[in-house]
Order: C-alpha cells, then structure tokens, then sequence
C-alpha cells in the first residue's frame, strides 16, 4: 500500500479544469441572458462568460459550461440563477458619474421641485434603476438634500427607490460605505458635510451619514420583469447606462415602462452614450435628459444628444 503523503491528498481534491465553452454552449448563454436579463451578447462575450463563471463551475464540480446550463434548469436553482447574474451583468459606476446630469439638476430640475414641494406641497419620489454600488442613489439624495434642506427632505419630504437584478452590488449598497478612491470624485466641501469616518470603518474609508442613507429604500427585481412591485410614480427616474447593453426590442419596452412610471412632468435620465431615442409623450431637454410633455413645456429643447 503506497502512503498518503500530504501532497497526494491536495492533488486529490483539486479541482477539475473547466473547458471553455464552445460556440453551441456560448449560444446557449446567449439566449438565456437574452431572455432572463435582455442582454445583447454578441461573440467576444464568449471570454467574459468563462472569465467570470469558471471558479463557480469548479465550485460545482461541474467541467462544461452544457453541464452548468443544464444544472441551471432544475427548478429548485432560482439561487444559482442568481449567481449567474451576479456574475454576467456590469456594475460600473461612480459618484459624478456624468456630472453634467447633477449640474442640470441643480439649475433646471431641482428649482421646479422646490416650488412644487413649497405651493403644492408635494412629496418627491426618485428611481435609481440599475443603482449598482449605490453611488448614483446617494449621489441624488445628497443633491436633493443639500439643495432642498432638511425641512423639505425630511417626514417623507423625499423618498429614493434604488434597484438592481445585482443582489452583490446591493448587498454593499446597503452599507454605504467606500473607499477615498471613490468618494474621491465628490466636492471637498460635500463630502466633509455628507460623508464621516470611523475606528469601525476599513482604513481610508467613508460611510455616508445617516440622515443620506435613510432616504433610500435598496430593492433587488429585475428591469426585465412581468411587472414590477412599484406602486408609487416618480418625479425623476435616472437609468444611465443600462439600455447600452440591451437588445433594441428590450430597450424600447424598458423606456416604456420607465416612462409609464413617470409622474406628470417628471424627468427621465439616460446615460450621455444612449442617443436618438424619441419617446411617446415625452420632451427632450439636455443631456439626454427627458421631461413628460403636459403641452406647457414646449421650446425648452436645448444641447440635445
């Protein structure tokens, strides 16, 4: 009997080499991310799927990406499902991301809220869709707050709706925490009055102060959803740089839907890249910045994308 030295024992439990997927497997993919998330992948994706999923594969002691999409069709895998799109969706963003948008906010958007919330006395309610990190959802409640005051914001004043198919990148949304590298983007002065640091914090880190952080409510649905657990319509819906990674057929239903969620004269945002769309009942302002159209704010086109 040969011994079991130490050695023998870690080569028995390493893990089999996942083989990268073929092109029928790829297609596989394709269509599954085509139907669960509206993702338009064409063939330099095929790295990306084996990049990103192939530890979870050997996780499974699975060796072909035909052995994890069958594995991905028991109906008890809604977990895995996630994993998967945990894994193939993009979550880039950043605080001022775009900072034209948050300049158009406090010169055109925010004074006509202002007014609103002061005569009408009317509550405001933003979407963040697609919120990754949380940077853009907390980016807006800092402008909101910081422009309409505490008395505005405060008693359901303000309320953001933040929401991602992402349940990692919402998991460290919740917390509100991040590096100087990130905060490093927002205004000295900003970030002094809206950000704070703390023994209990990683070194070099920031948390956004809580009077930030309880305006926003982090939901985890999918954009490509049935129908969406919302009840409430929005003053102002950001989805930047979302429709960039959609087929034309989703992204024109997804621009629908946002704009069903819209109230009357709210504001819709797209990122800078996302052009050329003309929406039904809608005004294009700046930016790629829209407005639903009450017949009152026509000549208002300016800097269109």
């Amino acid at each position: 009997m040969i011994p079991q030295t130490k050695s023998t024992l870690i080569n028995r439990t390493k893990s089999l080499p996942v083989r990268e997927p073929t092109d029928e497997e790829f297609d596989i993919f394709s269509k599954l991310v085509l139907t669960e998330l509206g993702l338009k992948w064409t063939g330099d994706k095929k790295y990306l799927l084996y990049a990103r999923l192939q530890r979870r594969l050997q996780s499974l002691k699975l060796t072909t990406f035909r052995d994890y999409h069958d594995y991905l069709q028991n109906q008890n895998n809604s977990v895995e499902l996630q994993h998967l799109f945990n894994a193939v969706t993009t979550t880039k963003t950043g605080f001022y991301r775009e900072k034209q948008h948050f300049d158009f906010l406090r010169q055109e958007i925010f004074p006509e809220m202002k007014k609103a919330m002061i005569h009408k006395r009317k509550k405001l309610r933003f979407w963040s869709a697609g919120c990754s990190c949380g940077e853009e959802a907390f980016n807006l409640a800092i402008e909101a707050y910081d422009f309409l005051g505490t008395q505005l914001t405060s008693d359901g004043g303000l309320r953001i709706l933040a929401s991602d198919v992402n349940t990692s990148v919402l998991e460290s949304a919740e917390k509100g925490e991040y590096s100087f590298e990130n905060v490093s983007t927002v205004p000295e002065e900003l970030r002094d009055r809206y950000f704070e640091s703390s023994p209990s914090l990683q070194k070099g880190n920031y948390l956004i102060k809580s009077n930030i952080r309880k305006l926003i409510q982090f939901r985890h649905f999918n954009l490509m959803a049935s129908e969406y657990p919302i009840a409430t319509k929005f003053q102002l819906i950001f989805c930047r740089n979302v429709l960039y990674y959609l087929s034309s057929e989703r992204r024109e239903q997804l621009l629908n839907r946002l704009v069903s969620h819209l109230d009357e004269q709210g504001w819709l945002v797209l990122g800078i890249t996302e052009s050329g769309y003309r929406l039904n009942g809608m005004q294009k302002l700046s930016y790629c910045i829209y407005q639903k159209n009450n017949g009152n704010n026509t000549g208002r086109n300016r800097n269109n994308c």
